[in-house]
């Protein structure tokens, strides 16, 4: 059986293969985020059992209150046994209070453990892997299928335990009481094991299938709130409108079809043990008549009965729930097998140096595609030097950026920061010393001040205002309600373009690397304030290379040297 282990997570899920294969699978992964809360759990367990004990000693007293109370006018055994009904009914009332709070303090710890570790993992997967990837499924995964997997495998411990408690316990005092009445109870269950092995299939495929339109509709939503600005400038109102009607009305057929399967395998059983226990009346009555059997025995066994096919009950909506769990299970093992691109080498470290890139015979492919983003650059761009990188629109402009922060790996050919090939870079030390300011803008619903902040979250307030003056966020933020306290919104949706260009330049400013990268990221501002800018970063980096990526001329950037990228990706060093 294969094993995909990740270094430095705690999780390892086993590859699925044959259904008890897949159970193992299930558990293996689950039980390392339960075992934490084991005390919890035990606690949980104990008290449970005590209240199931506690219920199966109610119909005997019935038992006793009918035949040896009231029907012999005993009303000191009828007080006896009221009593101990009303003080077994309060410690259940209070032992299922207890039991309810510690079950939920450990088991939404555990989810919260499972989503921790699933997202620690997700964070280590290659952009490309997020561009290619629908968000609303990624979603649906770390919320309903993680909640499904936690409420199924937690639930069903306990319900087993329960359950199994309780019908053993039930069907002892049936056999006690009649072997002849027990006998339609094992046909009873007989018909209900037989009628679920035949649902199986059924309920699997429609929860499959229910759980992938619930899918579809978070990944359309999430798509269309976030383009809505792009929708309402084409008119696309009424067409996105009919679009989420067909989903819900896709996923409206498979849950009324999972409803009626899941209705049909719970609501079965209960009609057949309703017939039994009517049948069993009917027997029951004979033999009172005939004085084989007492009233208060009848009535014992009916209620024993009852008690028995509860667990029958909830063992069958564990079955249902078994099979959700596993689609759940299988949709996450998914998102847990998705291998990183890129990872720190066993030799990894943190390389020092003044910023001496080296780039020779680059050639790189995106996964999945054919076309080259960049063949055979070759470039050397010395310590301190300031780079104009220039090239037609995919000529590999931000493909080269992506390799400089090792975001990918070339498929050919290397790239040495300081004489050090970047697979040697520890990574984080690296994209601390390779800054990138793109021209896409990616800001946190936060304030002015804690996006700057992001890449260094010790650094000071006044290196913060230095870095937002030199990237001209002083200038507009002075005309903000609360300066750089001022939340940007989601994605900085309160700003305009220029302004999250400028924040974002003033984040990179703030690491202090010894390469920073401004990748078409001026384009936003006026030329004033881009000269302004460029002036200001080459007195505070004078030291450090700097590289500027663009399509159009920059007059206020004086570079050392071009790299022309031409349209089949290769370098040219004018």
């Amino acid at each position: 059986m294969g094993r995909l282990k990740h270094s430095g997570h705690r999780f390892t899920l086993p590859q699925g293969g044959a259904s008890g294969s897949a159970d193992l699978n299930m558990w293996q992964w689950i039980l390392p985020f339960a075992a934490p809360q084991w005390p919890r759990f035990a606690a949980v367990a104990l008290l449970s059992l005590v209240v199931a004990a506690a219920g199966l000693a109610q119909p005997y007293l019935s038992q006793r209150l009918i035949d040896d109370g009231m029907l012999k006018g005993d009303f000191d055994t009828v007080l006896v046994c009221v009593s101990a009904m009303v003080a077994l009914a309060v410690a259940c009332a209070l032992l299922g209070g207890v039991t309810r709070y510690l079950h939920t303090h450990a088991s939404s710890r555990m989810l919260h453990g499972m989503r921790e570790d699933m997202f620690k993992h997700l964070l280590t997967l290659s952009p490309h892997y997020f561009s290619s990837t629908r968000q609303g499924d990624i979603h649906t995964r770390l919320n309903a299928d993680m909640a499904e997997l936690q409420r199924f495998v937690v639930d069903s411990v306990f319900s087993v335990m329960n359950n199994t408690l309780m019908f053993a316990g039930a069907v002892i005092m049936l056999g006690y009481m009649s072997a002849e009445l027990l006998a339609v109870l094992a046909a009873v269950l007989l018909v209900n094991a037989v009628f679920l092995r035949m649902a199986r299939a059924h309920v699997e495929r429609l929860s499959q299938e229910t759980r992938e339109r619930g899918t579809d509709i978070a990944a359309f939503l999430m798509e269309t709130l976030g383009l809505v600005k792009c929708v309402q400038a084409f008119n696309g109102q009424a067409r996105s409108f009919a679009d989420l009607i067909r989903l819900h009305e896709r996923q409206r057929v498979s849950s009324l079809k999972l409803q009626v399967v899941g209705y049909a395998v719970g609501s079965l059983p209960a009609l057949v043990m309703s017939v039994s226990i009517a049948l069993v009346f009917l027997v029951g009555a004979q033999r009172i008549a005939q004085g084989s059997l007492t009233l208060g025995v009848l009535i014992a066994f009916v209620t024993y009965m009852q008690r028995a096919s509860a667990p029958v009950q909830a063992l069958a909506s564990l079955y249902t729930g078994y099979q959700r769990a596993k689609v759940s299970v299988g949709r996450v093992r998914e998102l847990a097998q998705e291998c990183p691109l890129i990872t720190n080498t066993a030799s990894a470290r943190a390389v020092r140096g003044r910023g001496h890139l080296a780039i020779h015979q680059v050639t790189f492919a995106y996964p999945g595609s054919n076309r080259q983003a960049l063949r055979a650059v070759t470039v050397d761009i010395p310590a301190g030097s300031r780079v104009l990188v220039t090239g037609a629109s995919g000529s590999g402009k931000s493909t080269l950026v992506d390799l400089l922060q090792r975001h990918f790996d070339p498929d050919d050919g290397r790239i040495l920061l300081d004489g050090v090939d970047l697979r040697e870079h520890s990574l984080e030390h690296l994209r601390r010393r390779v800054a990138v300011v793109s021209q896409t803008t990616e800001l946190f619903s936060s304030s002015l001040l804690e996006n700057i902040r992001y890449g260094r979250p010790c650094a000071s307030d006044d290196e913060v205002c230095l870095a937002a003056r030199v990237a001209g966020v002083e200038a507009f933020a002075k005309q903000l309600e609360h300066g750089l306290d001022t939340l940007v919104g989601q994605r900085g949706s309160r700003l305009s373009g220029g302004q999250r260009q400028r924040i974002a330049l003033a984040r990179a400013i703030l690491l202090k690397p010894r390469i920073l990268i401004l990748d078409e990221s001026t384009s936003g501002v006026d030329s004033a304030m881009e000269a302004q800018i460029l002036r200001d970063i080459d007195a505070l980096f004078a030291g450090s290379t700097r590289i500027l990526i663009t399509h159009r001329p920059v007059v206020a950037f004086h570079a050392d040297r071009v790299i022309d990228l031409n349209e089949t990706g290769a370098g040219c060093l004018q």
